[in-house]
């Protein structure tokens, strides 16, 4: 037990002990978790609270899903990418969806108006990119509302809908209980299992963390032999997220809906604010491109030879695509066919530019593709 505790996590700790269901065990770690001091010396223990609350409510949703046999919910990937509109009760996503996407579903000033997700399409410059409004999301609703955070896992982006700033905290709290982490990159850490030789750490130098905290880690998910790789500054939180291999790491933008006409987009940690009104259209537009901008794609246009560039269906890429990239998007043959390009827009030097494969191509670039 760490020292200087306060008498909550004294009597949080007994009660979890003693505990005999598993709903009785997350009250009692959910106050030990917040009782516990918050200094370098209890880092191993409050990850390993964490770590236990974790598994506990992966236990739950386990026993809800066994309960609902034969029910899943699952919806199909469409256009260039799949946004999820998240919020609590009567934050306007629907309206929003509806705003975005033409759509009309019903709507109402009281909570819970849609019952099930709903599905909208939003036309950016030519692009399609499908949009899904979940159900308005409960306390608990990592649990209670598993199956609607397994279609969250498979999305490009998630808007987080609220109308007051308080909602936000408790928000991330159920998609971190459902091993979705927001607007945070994976931590920059190789682990290589080998069969003897110990633990090899290259990179050391970056780990800021007691090494033996590291490997005590390490040892009990059963990792005794392995070389492992670090890349950038990393904390013993980094290596208890590497080894939950249910993780998934999602962009995220907030959006403060109800704001009158909207005002200048804010941050809140390693969030961007993008305050708004649906029913006064203020910061709509504005919306479009953080949403487009969050993606993480690229536009580019195709042309013939002698004919004007094509308008309508622009391929999506990952943004810092190449040629090669490109075509090897288009069809695997145009690689081995492939002899030469022609690009228009910020990419190129001039327009027309002659580039090959390695080219770097940008947002809105237009590019003509000659085959040996």
């Amino acid at each position: 037990m760490p020292t200087n505790v306060t008498a909550e996590y004294v009597n949080a700790e007994r009660d979890y002990q003693k505990a005999s269901t598993t709903i009785e065990k997350l009250k009692g770690l959910d106050v030990m978790l917040r009782e516990v001091p918050k200094h370098k010396g209890t880092e191993t223990l409050r990850m390993e609270i964490k770590t236990k609350i974790s598994k506990l409510k992966e236990k739950l949703i386990k026993e809800k899903e066994q309960k609902k046999k034969g029910h899943s919910l699952a919806i199909k990937k469409e256009g260039a990418a799949q946004v999820i509109f998240a919020g609590p009760p009567n934050t306007g996503k629907t309206s929003l969806l509806n705003f975005l996407s033409t759509s009309t579903y019903e709507t109402a000033p009281y909570p819970h108006t849609t019952a099930k997700p709903n599905l909208g399409t939003l036309d950016y410059q030519s692009v399609k990119i499908q949009l899904i409004d979940l159900p308005p999301l409960i306390d608990d609703a990592a649990v209670k509302q598993a199956p609607y955070f397994a279609i969250v896992r498979n999305a490009d982006l998630v808007l987080l809908i609220i109308d007051e700033l308080k909602q936000l905290p408790s928000l991330l709290k159920e998609f971190a209980d459902s091993h979705i982490i927001l607007n945070k990159p994976k931590p920059d850490i190789v682990i290589k299992r080998e069969a003897t030789g110990g633990l090899t750490f290259v990179g050391e130098k970056f780990i800021k963390a007691n090494l033996d905290d590291v490997k005590k880690l390490l040892r009990e998910h059963n990792i005794a032999n392995a070389t492992i790789e670090i890349f950038n500054k990393v904390r013993l939180e980094d290596f208890f997220e590497i080894l939950n291999e249910r993780l998934a790491y999602l962009p995220a933008l907030v959006v403060l809906n109800k704001q009158d006409l909207g005002g200048k987009t804010t941050k809140k940690g390693k969030f961007e604010i993008v305050p708004l009104s649906v029913t006064k259209k203020g910061n709509i537009e504005r919306l479009k491109n953080k949403i487009w901008q969050k993606l993480n794609i690229i536009k580019i246009y195709t042309k013939e030879p002698g004919k004007k560039p094509s308008l309508k269906e622009p391929l999506t890429l990952k943004k810092g695509s190449s040629l090669r990239d490109m075509a090897q998007f288009i069809h695997k043959d145009f690689i081995k066919k492939f002899n030469y390009a022609k690009v228009w827009g910020t990419s190129a030097k001039h327009d027309g530019q002659t580039v090959g494969l390695e080219h770097q191509l940008k947002d809105n670039d237009t590019v003509e593709i000659h085959l040996k």
